[in-house]
């Protein structure tokens, strides 16, 4: 009936237009996924004993970061959410190669003059995330998604997967963002990763 109406002749299926499986302005417009918002506060005290920096160190370290992602071209703001993404993707049964797309994020810090607290915000405008159909029916991924309270296919479960994602990168991204205010996050990587780990095995 449409294609008598409009006389249409052929057409494809895909056409380039959903950004499936890349990041694209179109997503951040036109959310394909779920659109999700996570945000947390640290006070001078907490953020010295926990994340060993004072509140304005870690607070300028974020500020150095979003400027260098904006002078690189980069998409979003964020410092690595790809890797929460991606290991959450894998372990609940998401499709891995839509991690390109859902990591675009925005990540935001306001600091209080008065009180030093730090407010710390990200922003995911399309997180592809689903709780039943595909890899979600593996029974690893199964039992990954009910230890994250989202295997019951109930009708909050894929929002409240979007949501969990989003506080494990936000809390990704101020651990970095910590560990290169306190000047630890090198040797982390030499300890833990690149360096004497790799040389020992």
């Amino acid at each position: 009936l449409f294609a008598d109406e409009y006389q249409v002749r052929d057409f494809f299926i895909e056409g380039q237009l959903a950004s499936d499986e890349k990041p694209s302005w179109g997503n951040v417009m036109n959310a394909r996924g779920v659109e999700v918002f996570a945000w947390g506060k640290i006070t001078p005290a907490a953020c010295q004993y926990v994340l060993g920096c004072t509140t304005e160190r870690l607070y300028s370290a974020q500020q150095t970061l979003k400027e260098g992602g904006i002078w690189n071209g980069q998409f979003g703001s964020d410092i690595n959410t790809s890797n929460v993404i991606a290991v959450i993707f894998i372990s609940t049964g998401q499709d891995p190669a839509s991690t390109a797309e859902g990591s675009w994020s925005h990540l935001t810090s306001e600091l209080d003059s008065e009180t030093g607290e730090l407010t710390m915000s990200l922003y995911f405008p399309s997180l592809p995330v689903g709780a039943v159909g595909g890899g979600t029916g593996y029974r690893m991924q199964k039992e990954a998604l009910g230890m994250l309270r989202c295997g019951a296919d109930g009708p909050g479960d894929k929002a409240e997967l979007a949501g969990i994602i989003a506080a494990f990168a936000l809390a990704l991204d101020v651990s970095t963002s910590s560990a290169i205010s306190n000047d630890t996050f090198t040797a982390s990587h030499m300890r833990l990763a690149h360096g004497e780990v790799a040389v020992k095995l």
